[in-house]
């Protein structure tokens, strides 16, 4: 009778260690997931702590798309301003002033909205790093504005939108390593348009267009959706 009663309070220890057991391993589990849970919080906001102190992530996607939207409107104005009859000198003129305005117009438009994005994302719009990568979208632009010159002097006019379109897509390439890594394929996008444009004889104007303008639009898009607007 005494040896049955010490088996059964055996027993039940036995079964209350069991269900113990089973408490303490779901809690480690629940601890375990929590913990990966905030460390992979924790990698993420020192993803972004670092893409700040290294990246100028104060871009836009309106920016993109407001650059297209103007590089459109330039090449509309341009079919509706130069005809067949007009001569060449003049068209060309003409054509240079269109895309001095479009240029100015895209840069002032990505200025201000750069500027409003850097308030937004706390990262200092005016620095070191906003120099870095400007100089380094900066330098291959001015050389392909000094050949483009060289090419106006020399009347190699046909030539003038591919390097137009080259070294604009080197520009992008060149600033991709100071800003978001997508824009690198926007400028293999412009380099590739820009090499086809140098054995299409007389489509310049539709080539300049698809490139400032569509790649543009594209992109800003594209861009809107998967950085701007998961973070809104």
């Amino acid at each position: 009778m005494f040896l049955g009663i010490i088996i059964f309070i055996i027993q039940i220890f036995k079964q209350k260690f069991v269900h113990l057991k089973a408490f303490i391993l779901l809690c480690i589990t629940k601890y375990f997931y929590m913990n990966k849970d905030k460390a992979l919080e924790s990698v993420n906001e020192i993803k972004e702590l670092m893409e700040k102190s290294s990246k100028f992530i104060s871009l836009s996607g309106l920016a993109a798309i407001m650059a297209g939207i103007y590089a459109l409107v330039g090449a509309y104005i341009a079919t509706q301003v130069i005809t067949p009859g007009t001569y060449s000198i003049v068209a060309l003129e003409l054509m240079v002033i269109i895309a001095s305005l479009v240029l100015i117009a895209a840069a002032v438009t990505t200025c201000i909205l750069s500027y409003y994005k850097s308030k937004k994302t706390g990262q200092k719009f005016f620095s070191r790093l906003t120099y870095r990568a400007l100089w380094h979208f900066s330098f291959p632009m001015l050389t392909g504005g000094v050949l483009c010159i060289s090419i106006l002097m020399h009347e190699y006019y046909d030539i003038m939108a591919s390097v137009m379109l080259l070294f604009y897509g080197l520009a992008l390439v060149n600033v991709s390593k100071y800003t978001y890594s997508s824009i690198v394929w926007l400028g293999y996008a412009f380099i590739c348009l820009g090499v086809v444009d140098c054995f299409c004889e007389g489509h310049s104007l539709l080539f300049w267009t698809i490139g400032f303008g569509v790649f543009h639009i594209l992109y800003g898009i594209l861009f809107y959706l998967h950085y701007e607007r998961k973070k809104s």
